[in-house]
């Protein structure tokens, strides 16, 4: 695949920026339009910014992961990353969530027809966590899986699917309405052409839906290098770089 898709060069560039450029037009758009009539000195758009989701960060005591579709069948399918990439970071931020107590949804869509199992490697990774199992394209409309996330009690809700255009935007574009700070996982999520890579991505962008990497959502929920934690988090996602980094600073004290 040519690198320059996904590197922003070339005329894909353009489209690649849009979808973020039409988020801030809107968000600007909106704080112009909400703001009184009468003479102000505050900024309309700085007023907007508090409600803004791109502001608030992850807590692990408030977030819930939401899995969905990591399927066998829709795997054969993806094209926007590798499978061995997309298996890597899916199950790596699942690992992660464990360590951090943050507890994981995991739905799948008729495992016995076309899309296959849930991948064994998502399995293995959570042996506790039994797939939901259901029909509904909307993973949100299923009432079993909008019950497990409510029990949670929690309001901060990431999702990360297979197709990244329906099977993570959809729930999360749902969960938004329904009150929720919702992101995407934008590299533990996959889907099958160019065109809905990014019409996934400016729907998001359009709905104020931050999108985000498996590592950094992690990393987020950690907060601190000292966390007794921290140690085992950065196993759990196994960034190479970061296991090189500490190979390089403990070459000296062998």
């Amino acid at each position: 695949m040519d690198r320059r898709h996904f590197l922003g060069q070339g005329p894909l560039g353009a489209a690649a920026v849009a979808p973020w450029a039409a988020g801030l037009v809107a968000l600007a758009s909106q704080a112009v339009q909400a703001s009184p009539s009468a003479p102000t000195t505050e900024n309309p758009l700085m007023s907007a910014l508090p409600s803004n989701a791109y502001l608030s960060l992850l807590s692990r005591q408030d977030t819930v992961l939401l899995l969905t579709d990591h399927q066998v069948g829709l795997y054969t399918g993806v094209r926007d990353i590798t499978v061995g990439d997309l298996k890597h970071n899916v199950v790596a931020l699942a690992k992660a969530a464990r360590v951090l107590e943050v507890p994981v949804v995991l739905t799948a869509t008729m495992t016995d027809g076309m899309w296959g199992p849930v991948i064994p490697e998502l399995l293995a990774a959570m042996p506790q966590v039994t797939p939901i199992v259901r029909s509904k394209i909307n993973a949100w409309d299923d009432p079993r899986v909008r019950a497990a996330i409510e029990r949670t009690g929690r309001r901060q809700l990431v999702v990360a699917g297979v197709s990244l255009e329906i099977c993570a935007t959809y729930p999360a574009l749902a969960a938004k309405a329904a009150g929720y700070d919702a992101r995407v996982v934008l590299d533990a999520s996959g889907t099958f052409n160019e065109a809905k890579r990014t019409a996934g991505l400016a729907r998001l962008a359009g709905a104020g839906i931050p999108v985000m990497d498996y590592a950094s959502v992690a990393v987020e929920m950690l907060g601190d290098n000292n966390d007794p934690k921290a140690g085992e988090v950065y196993g759990a996602l196994d960034m190479a770089f970061a296991t090189l980094v500490w190979q390089v600073g403990h070459a000296g004290k062998a």
